[in-house]
């Protein structure tokens, strides 16, 4: 009843079958002006009654049981590494009141998802996915300035679904040690330090992944938007998005990865040298890792890049209905980035 009931107002009704426990940003909050107190003494099954900490809702959800954490309006502030592991277990925010609000240009213009997960005050890693079978959707998620949004910690989750979802890096100092999701991190029991592509522990297993309907903002130097080592994944319907400065490798495909297919995403930026190399393979590292693009529109490439998708020696990549901005035509970029003309990538 309360899915059907508040699903109007939340602007989405997932499918579950368990119950579903509300978190507010912050205490007080409002639900169509009247005031409620947020608090973990609640039991947080409606949204007059919310938890204040969604660390409160996982630990109520019963694993595996299609249980939902449904995350107010609103900026939810962390300062440590938020680990989700209760398999099962969906996250969601509240989804935006129109169409033209999700992965229209707007959201890499200045519309983000109302509901707001902020680690700009931690000194740690942002979301650590520690079992299988976790959602998280209709978010946008800051990570901390050094550290990676999304991390695998211990184990290899499988099936992981994240969507409708903004990353924004623009809020902290660029640093190449500031990545999206990094199927990389694969820290142990020993802690969560780690920003360096160094860290990548060497495993025979892999994660699973579903990613969709997302977009990555940027301003410059920073790390991938994804990285995929030691992970299985499909990557769908993405942008990633440079407002300034220029993001030498968005995409990174590393040591360890599997099969990742790679579909209707786009690359765009502000200016010509906005991008290196988009999708890039320099740390593919063994020949099993296989990655089919498909349908795809990349930036026009920088002076000195040889491809959009450079640096391919060890890895496979295999590339269809894929194009690049068409510079050579001295076509400008248009608006929010986008080129205006594209030729086809005739080889990688």
């Amino acid at each position: 009843m309360l899915i059907t009931r508040y699903g109007t107002i939340f602007g989405h009704a997932p499918l579950q079958t368990g119950r579903v426990h509300f978190v507010a940003p912050s205490s007080p909050y409002y639900i169509d002006g009247d005031q409620y107190d947020a608090s973990n003494d609640n039991d947080g099954l409606h949204p007059t009654r919310a938890l204040s900490t969604i660390a409160q809702a996982q630990t109520n959800a019963i694993a595996n049981a299609g249980e939902v954490v449904m995350l107010l309006e609103g900026t939810h502030a962390h300062t440590a590494t938020l680990r989700l592991n209760k398999a099962g277990v969906t996250y969601l925010g509240v989804r935006p009141s129109s169409a033209s609000e999700r992965h229209s240009p707007a959201v890499w213009g200045g519309v983000l998802p109302k509901t707001i997960v902020s680690f700009v005050g931690a000194a740690a890693p942002g979301l650590s996915i520690e079992a299988d079978n976790i959602e998280i959707g209709f978010v946008t998620v800051r990570p901390a300035p050094t550290f990676s949004t999304v991390i695998f910690r211990n184990a290899d989750p499988d099936g992981f679904y994240f969507h409708d979802f903004v990353i924004d890096f623009t809020l902290g100092q660029p640093s190449l040690s500031t990545i999206g999701i990094d199927f990389g991190y694969r820290a142990d029991t020993a802690g969560l330090v780690g920003t360096s592509m160094s860290r990548l522990r060497q495993t025979t297993q892999r994660a699973t992944a579903y990613i969709s309907d997302f977009s990555i903002l940027s301003r410059g130097a920073y790390g991938p938007g994804i990285l995929t080592a030691t992970a299985d994944a499909t990557v769908v319907n993405g942008r990633f998005h440079t407002r300034a400065g220029a993001w030498a490798t968005a995409f990174a495909v590393a040591t360890g990865t599997g099969y990742i297919f790679v579909k209707s995403c786009t690359w765009t930026g502000q200016a010509l040298t906005a991008h290196g190399s988009q999708l890039d393979g320099t740390n593919a590292g063994i020949v099993s890792s296989k990655v089919t693009a498909h349908d795809c529109r990349f930036h026009p490439k920088q002076p000195g890049v040889n491809s959009p998708a450079d640096n391919w020696t060890a890895g496979v990549l295999y590339m269809a209905e894929c194009y690049e901005g068409n510079n050579n035509l001295n076509v400008p970029v248009g608006l929010f980035g986008l080129s205006t003309a594209y030729q086809t990538i005739s080889s990688v």
